[in-house]
């Protein structure tokens, strides 16, 4: 069977957004003012019908008589009017098992004792299957933005995401779940068909941010995408997830699954604050790196203004996980079961539950850390994906970021330094990276293109620690430093030759 608004080579079902036709005569809009008290008054005067409120990103999402659309937008008091997207789920799998928690290191973690244990994850996704047992002793608490009456997972794409973080069920290695102590809390924003819409999301964020001294949320799995139509600061979601940030939760996200062409990282993963995950693969050989790539699929860098994502990758091909096989997907991919619940899917929604993991385990290990700290420890401990014979990188810092993940050296390493460096969340940033032509160019901090790159230092935000220059592919000479923030005065222009044309598809 085949998936509505799939993508074409995905995991597990990656979300994607995508705008959605408003039936007249009213629009779904999300409206944004100084606060959102005021964005609903504003509303209001134009016939607006506030559904909910969005006080994470100073907001609230309204019902508007299209009509009244273009006065409200032209009212000085607004700040922003966005459409009201949509989202929808998609998936594809192969057909062998990997064992990512071997994969990257996290056995090793297991053997010091180190499993999450008193690490709280929200997983912003489509539910988490009541009746699993291993998640029924481990969801502390649950909101649903959806308000379809549905329980639990319907769609089976929260419940695969949250058994990769925290399956404590064995197989013959070890756990099935890379941090098997860490306890959830389910945050329902997609339907029974894995879908939403933009202001369900940013609800749900919200409500992470009103409760996470509940809960004790420490981090948040947002395997969601959606299509780049600005920079990176015009996006509600991204609004919604740098104030997760700046309020001390760690959020990890999904590179999106259209690469491997230049640009294809996707939204939320193209905000420079969260730590944005990619793909590779073992090749089906665990115990040897020295055949692993990156998967076709990854979305590839630089993001559309200029930073290098992803941040790192991790094992994102042939994973295997829990789902109700009674779930849509389930039901539509029933070819990818292995057995009972046990599904196969491949994407960097995988990669991006199995980085969640990983940071359940380091906060275990060092629990007072900040998410600048727990971004840079990661980068820092990640390794280079290959190297070839006259030790040059296989893969680009555009397709890898910093490596890939390793928990061993993140949890036992000292790496004194913080992600992000000078930068403050909910302002405006350009990284140090233009396409143009179709080839990269590096700008100094007022966007300008370099022609020596000779010891040039970069000022602007972002603090890189891979430490290498990549030759090869793409026409990057790089070989920069870069910390320290950058303000955005508005001529710079972030389209960089390219066409975007969104990630659709449908799985086979």
């Amino acid at each position: 069977m085949k998936c509505k608004f799939a993508l074409a080579v995905s995991l597990a079902l990656l979300v994607m957004f995508v705008s959605a036709t408003s039936p007249a005569p009213t629009a779904s809009v999300i409206v944004q003012a100084e606060n959102s008290a005021a964005a609903a008054e504003i509303a209001g005067g134009y016939g607006g019908v506030v559904t909910e409120s969005l006080d994470i990103i100073d907001a609230v999402a309204v019902e508007i008589p299209a009509g009244q659309l273009a006065a409200l937008k032209s009212d000085r008091q607004v700040v922003a009017v966005h459409a009201d997207a949509t989202v929808a789920a998609t998936g594809k799998s192969g057909r062998l098992a990997v064992q990512f928690p071997e994969v990257t290191g996290a056995n090793q973690a297991w053997e010091q004792d180190i499993t999450g244990s008193g690490v709280t994850v929200a997983v912003v996704d489509s539910g988490i299957a009541q009746h699993s047992d291993w998640a029924a002793r481990k969801v502390l608490a649950r909101f649903d933005t959806v308000g379809d009456g549905a329980k639990g997972d319907p769609n089976g794409h929260g419940t695969f995401m949250a058994s990769i973080i925290g399956n404590w069920h064995n197989d013959v290695d070890g756990f099935q779940g890379m941090a098997p102590a860490a306890e959830f809390v389910d945050v329902r924003v997609l339907d029974a068909e894995g879908k939403g819409s933009y202001s369900d999301v940013v609800a749900g964020l919200n409500w992470i941010l009103a409760n996470k001294d509940t809960y004790g949320i420490q981090v948040a799995n947002v395997s969601l995408v959606s299509g780049v139509n600005g920079p990176y600061w015009a996006d509600p979601i991204n609004q919604a997830v740098e104030a997760l940030w700046d309020a001390g939760i760690v959020v990890v996200v999904a590179a999106g699954n259209g690469g491997p062409e230049p640009l294809t990282i996707s939204a939320p993963g193209n905000d420079p604050f969260v730590i944005t995950v990619g793909a590779f693969t073992d090749n089906y050989t665990p115990a040897d790196e020295s055949d692993d790539y990156i998967t076709p699929f990854s979305g590839t860098g630089p993001t559309e203004t200029g930073f290098i994502k992803p941040d790192i990758v991790a094992p994102g091909a042939h994973v295997i996980s829990l789902m109700d096989p009674n779930a849509t997907w389930a039901r539509a991919n029933s070819d990818l079961r292995i057995k009972g619940r046990q599904f196969q899917a491949a994407g960097t929604s995988a990669s991006t539950a199995v980085t969640t993991g990983a940071v359940a385990l380091l906060l275990e290990a060092q629990p007072e850390m900040t998410p600048n700290e727990v971004k840079y420890t990661l980068m820092a401990a990640a390794r280079p994906a290959n190297y070839d014979a006259d030790n040059d990188l296989t893969w680009s810092i555009f397709q890898q970021g910093a490596g890939r993940l390793w928990v061993p050296d993140a949890i036992s390493g000292n790496y004194p330094g913080e992600a992000n460096g000078n930068m403050v969340p909910l302002e405006k940033y350009v990284g140090p990276i233009t396409y143009q032509d179709g080839a990269f160019v590096m700008v100094d901090e007022d966007g300008r293109p370099i022609a020596d790159l000779a010891g040039y230092s970069w000022t602007g935000g972002y603090s890189w620690t891979g430490g290498y220059s990549w030759t090869g592919g793409y026409s990057w000479t790089g070989g920069y430093s870069w910390t320290g923030g950058y303000s955005w005065t508005g001529g710079y222009s972030w389209t960089g030759g390219y066409s975007w044309t969104g990630l659709t598809g449908s799985i086979d």
